[in-house]
């Protein structure tokens, strides 16, 4: 290798370490844009009020936690159905899927996902990269379906405005989401065969599964808001729902739970409750969300690292007693 192919792959390797940085100060920045949005937000309404309106039914809190391992169990079903035994005891891997999606960037979690494949798995990278494809295709799928659903059922009860009217960026968040369903579901269905690898048997399983994890989900997600204010009607909550589910159909924002609480704190004022028991479910929710990542990371985390300690030491142990008896 010559002097010139040297200084070439330095510069590659610069550019690349410029680029993730550059890709991590836009993450961290819009992460701080938004939560200094929700500060100022629940700081109007009044700090004591907001902490004192928390939810107390444990209903709540129960449903919160079945909505947060709703998905990571829907996947790890998913992935048993396409690679078998090998995952069957590796829920943690879609625990820090989960992670990885909610809290940092949109199919990061996908791309972790692919990274321990390749390392863990007897399987092909071609193989790996089609099953995790196909999968979230049909997830998409699914999600796109309930979007389309949910903005046509806002707008056939006249509330449509409510959501697209609380912020000058929402009308464009329901024109992508809607554009990408109304263009993902024909191709799909038309093209199936090209696009997706999986048998018609194994691929309308896997539909199932994301669809069925989703239907939990959105049960949950009402109930949480019901249990809390079952005075509110429902086509109000159904303006939530929707919004909720149009962010979360918008390619790489970055920590989807932090912004669906700003949605919750933005639509405060079209609801005929208290503003600080409404300011209280959503900053709950999003709040416990933070903290729920941030303990099964920290805590899968701690694992690893106590279930590689023993053989480490026991192989400092075996190098000192060679040093000994030399």
């Amino acid at each position: 290798m010559d002097l010139a192919q040297i200084k070439s792959l330095i510069d590659t390797a610069r550019e690349k370490t410029l680029f993730r940085r550059l890709i991590k100060l836009v993450q961290v920045s819009v992460i701080a844009g938004v939560s200094y949005y929700l500060t100022r937000k629940v700081a109007a309404i009044g700090w004591q009020d907001v902490m004192s309106a928390l939810p107390t039914t444990p209903w709540f809190y129960l449903c919160l936690l079945g909505m947060y391992f709703a998905h990571p169990i829907g996947e790890w079903l998913v992935y048993r159905t396409l690679w078998g035994a090998p995952v069957a005891r590796r829920l943690d891997v879609f625990l820090r899927m989960r992670v990885y999606n909610a809290a940092v960037m949109s199919y990061s979690g996908e791309a972790y996902l692919g990274l321990w494949a390749n390392k863990n798995l007897d399987l092909r990278k071609r193989s790996i990269l089609a099953k995790i494809k196909d999968s979230q295709i049909l997830s998409a799928l699914s999600s796109n379906s309930l979007t389309i659903a949910l903005v046509v059922l806002l707008f056939m009860s006249g509330k449509l405005g409510i959501f697209t009217g609380a912020d000058p960026s929402y009308p464009t968040y329901v024109a992508v989401a809607l554009g990408l369903g109304l263009v993902l579901i024909p191709l799909v269905i038309w093209f199936r065969k090209q696009i997706l690898s999986l048998e018609p048997a194994v691929a309308r399983r896997v539909f199932m599964i994301h669809f069925s994890r989703l239907a939990i989900v959105v049960g949950l997600q009402v109930a949480s808001w019901s249990v809390v204010l079952p005075d509110v009607p429902m086509n109000i909550w159904l303006v939530f729902l929707t919004g909720q589910y149009v962010l979360t159909r918008i390619p790489f924002l970055p920590n989807s739970d932090l912004l669906v609480a700003g949605l919750g704190l933005t639509l405060l004022s079209f609801v005929d409750a208290p503003p600080a028991a409404l300011a209280g479910i959503f900053v709950a929710s999003g709040a416990l969300a933070q903290v729920a990542h941030l303990a099964v990371f920290a805590g899968l985390t701690v694992r690893d690292i106590l279930r590689k300690t023993p053989p480490a030491i026991m192989a400092e142990t075996k190098v000192s007693a060679v040093e000994t008896r030399s």
